[in-house]
């Protein structure tokens, strides 16, 4: 028993050595061997932020990032200029910019002062009014085609002429009828003098086989068609208009004679006028006067040769 205590006492005393050689070890070992291989990260003595900054990185890093980014830098910049169109080129440079509003540029004083003292021109001069005399030219026994008249003919489809002032107004009037239903088609338009003179000719010689003597007949024949020269189809504003896909062409011309003003056209020889106007009725046959005259004349019922009559007393 006493020598396991005494051996106990031994060990003892020996761990307790062991331990103080550990400490006076430790105390005298140098400070840099306490410090960890890996520096710590430093702390911030600023007011304390919401999230803890990262660690700036190293020289080296930056280095590798800045080269990394120069390469990314110069491989867009061939893909861009390779891409690119051609720069446009700037414009030049004023070298004079325009004053500010109250001054005057110094080089341009002189002119300026010139510009002032000199006379003003004339004004210029507005443009004449359009001459429209040709809408309502009145042309009959007694009042024959103007010398010199002129005008340009437009060729329809089917091979007929009008003047081409009146084209515009006579398509839209057939577009709007071919709206409704109705099909009008152009039979005579524009004649010759000789073309003219033909049918004359025509209607006399029928006239002749019916039994009628000479002068009878050209009378009967002047009822129906006009001299040359004083025949309206010479103008190429007057149209006999037909039905297209029909041999009943009352409902072609009711729906002309309703609606014609609305661009401009006239019944020209209606069935109540013929001792004004020299011609028998003819529901055919429609003439281009424009569209005020138009207007006035089939909503008073007058006859071209009335409302020429009382403009130009009006006038006069």
């Amino acid at each position: 028993m006493e020598n396991r205590a005494g051996k106990g006492t031994a060990l003892r005393w020996a761990a307790l050595g062991a331990a103080l050689l550990c400490l006076v070890i430790s105390a005298c070992a140098p400070k840099e061997a306490a410090q960890s291989e890996t520096e710590p990260q430093p702390v911030s003595v600023s007011a304390p932020a919401a999230e803890e900054e990262a660690a700036p990185p190293t020289l080296g890093q930056r280095r590798e990032e800045t080269a990394a980014a120069a390469e990314a830098g110069r491989e867009n910049a061939e893909e861009t200029e390779a891409a690119a169109p051609p720069a446009a080129e700037e414009p030049p440079e004023e070298t004079d910019p325009p004053a500010e509003s109250g001054e005057t540029p110094a080089g341009t004083e002189a002119e300026a002062e010139a510009e002032a003292q000199a006379p003003a021109g004339p004004e210029p001069e507005e443009p004449e009014p359009e001459d429209e005399s040709w809408k309502l030219i009145l042309v009959n026994a007694e009042h024959p085609i103007p010398e010199g008249y002129e005008f340009t003919l437009m060729e329809l489809r089917n091979g007929q002429h009008v003047d081409e002032r009146i084209y515009p107004e006579l398509q839209r009037m057939f577009d709007d009828a071919r709206a409704e239903g109705i099909y009008p088609f152009v039979n005579e338009s524009y004649r010759t003098a000789e073309e003219q003179q033909a049918i004359m000719d025509e209607y006399i010689a029928r006239y002749e086989a019916a039994g009628s003597e000479h002068e009878e007949a050209v009378r009967q024949a002047r009822e129906i068609v006009a001299l040359p020269g004083t025949s309206e189809h010479q103008l190429g504003l007057a149209l006999d208009i037909i039905a297209e896909f029909s041999e009943d062409s009352w409902p072609t011309w009711q729906w002309l004679k309703d609606n014609c003003a609305r661009y401009g056209f006239i019944l020209r020889y209606p069935a109540d006028k013929t001792e004004i106007t020299g011609i028998a009725y003819e529901p055919w046959h429609f003439r281009y006067v424009g569209a005020e005259a138009a207007a006035e004349i089939m909503e008073r019922g007058l006859a071209l040769e009335e409302y020429a009559a009382e403009k130009s007393a009006a006038e006069n």
